[in-house]
């Protein structure tokens, strides 16, 4: 009996699992058969994304690249370019050549003859290219290339493109080939940039690379040094002496090694430089040079003499107007300036500046005559300042009189890494009355600026010649 139940509840328990198994296999297969169902609803609704190649892509690749269909063919550099008169009509040049009575209007070949030795093959491929394509990819090297080609295909668009990479890669590299190349193709924004990038960099930065110097060809020079926009790093002398190394450049191979200082103090020339022959073509750069404030320190005059780059008489009206001054200070008929237009403030001004490496509280002058004033610059981490000092112990030529007028013009760049200004503040035209001893507040300094700072100071300290016979004229009429 008992084998019988035993048997009865061993048959009973295996019932009871095999049902349970029966329904967790259908639970799971259930569950599979959800989890299948749900997985095949996502695939289908998931996009699946595959990059095919567009309509422009096809065009440029079967048209342009495989030259199917072609109804045209241009020589041009030695190749024959089996192109689409529907697409290069694009151009103004070519869609002017196909209509009206031009015979190319009707030919099935056509010669183009490049003279310009900026387009290449490789530059006429990407242009023509871009006529194809609703994108073009331009490298910063192949720039001027393909500037020189949008402009010979009238491709306006392209010449903007261009004209902004230019802008925006203008460095110590490329600035002289932009700027000749933004005056060969009438790009003035490029030409801007770049003689922007001269203005404030010549002085700072380029007089320490003899090879950069020796791109700048004397007209572009002569324009630097005119501009009412150079920086000048310390005085006027500065500029000179630049001038120097850029000469020194022009008139020797880079491979040799002799020492600019040694080559002007040994020089053979017995008249000066700049009156023979070879020195003729690189006159008008120097002559740009503001004479009277070449003679301001004696080292300088000494320099000047015996390099004899520069002609004496050249020099003649810098000493007259500079004794003419001294006698009005010691006359004490000279106050400073009064009345001066920004034109001829910015004709007429000693030009100045430096280079501040970090921010901190920093004191100097300009090494120069300053006709009898000693003004000393001051800056700190907020401030700019001026200050006529009246120094007992001083040995220099002194103006007496309490009062002096002076009339400047302070600027201050940060620049990027591409040398580049980034942030620049300007002072304005500051006509102030200086007192012995005094002090005064000139600019609270943006807080943008970052150092190195460079300093750019245009200043003016006694009245112009040619204004004080206006003046002197004037008052002979009244009375």
């Amino acid at each position: 009996m008992g084998g019988y139940v035993s048997s009865i509840a061993s048959m009973s328990n295996t019932a009871v699992h095999s049902v349970y198994r029966g329904r967790k296999r259908k639970y799971i297969e259930e569950c599979d058969s959800e989890s299948e169902s749900d997985y095949i609803d996502r695939t289908l609704q998931t996009p699946k994304k595959r990059k095919l190649l567009t309509t422009a892509q096809y065009i440029y690749k079967t048209l342009f690249l495989e030259e199917k269909g072609s109804d045209i063919t241009v020589l041009i550099l030695g190749r024959a370019w089996r192109l689409h008169k529907v697409y290069i009509s694009q151009s103004p040049y070519f869609a002017s050549m196909f209509s009206g009575s031009w015979r190319e209007a009707n030919e099935k070949i056509i010669n183009v003859e490049i003279a310009d030795p900026n387009i290449t093959l490789n530059s006429l491929s990407i242009v023509l290219g871009s006529l194809y394509h609703d994108e073009v990819s331009l490298e910063p090297k192949q720039v001027v290339s393909i500037l020189a080609t949008a402009t010979l295909l009238q491709l306006q668009g392209l010449i903007d493109e261009c004209a902004d990479i230019m802008i925006q890669t203008t460095n110590i590299k490329t600035v002289v080939p932009y700027y000749n190349a933004a005056v060969s193709y009438g790009v003035p924004t490029v030409k801007a940039a770049a003689k922007r990038w001269l203005e404030v960099n010549l002085l700072a930065y380029g007089y320490l690379h003899p090879s950069f110097l020796k791109e700048i060809s004397p007209e572009l020079m002569t324009d630097l040094i005119a501009s009412p926009d150079l920086v000048a790093m310390q005085t006027e002398f500065c500029i000179y002496t630049m001038l120097r190394v850029w000469l020194f450049a022009h008139t020797h191979n880079e491979e040799e090694t002799l020492q600019i200082e040694e080559y002007f103090k040994n020089h053979t020339w017995t008249q000066p430089f700049l009156t023979t022959k070879e020195g003729k073509r690189f006159a008008a750069p120097f002559k740009t040079l503001r004479m009277k404030y070449l003679v301001l320190h004696e080292q300088d005059v000494k320099l000047l003499y015996s390099d004899n780059l520069i002609p004496p008489d050249w020099m003649h009206d810098a000493y007259r107007e500079q004794w003419l001054h001294v006698l009005r200070i010691d006359g004490h008929e000279e106050r400073g300036p009064v009345q001066m237009t920004e034109e001829e403030f910015f004709r007429e001004c000693f030009r100045c500046g430096r280079c501040i490496e970090k921010p901190g509280e920093h004191v100097w002058r300009w090494r120069a005559f300053h006709y009898g004033l000693d003004l000393v610059m001051a800056m700190d981490m907020t401030t700019f300042y001026i200050e006529r000092s009246n120094r007992m112990d001083s040995k220099h030529i002194k103006a007496n009189h309490k009062e002096h007028n002076i009339i400047l013009k302070i600027c201050l760049f940060s620049l990027d890494e591409q040398r580049q200004v980034k942030h620049i503040q300007n002072s304005g035209l500051l006509r102030l009355c200086v007192k012995k001893n005094m002090q005064l507040h000139l600019m609270t300094l943006d807080k943008q600026l970052t150092y190195p700072l460079y300093v750019s100071v245009r200043l003016q300290v006694v009245t112009p010649l040619a204004s004080s016979k206006k003046e002197n004229d004037i008052i002979f009429v009244d009375t």
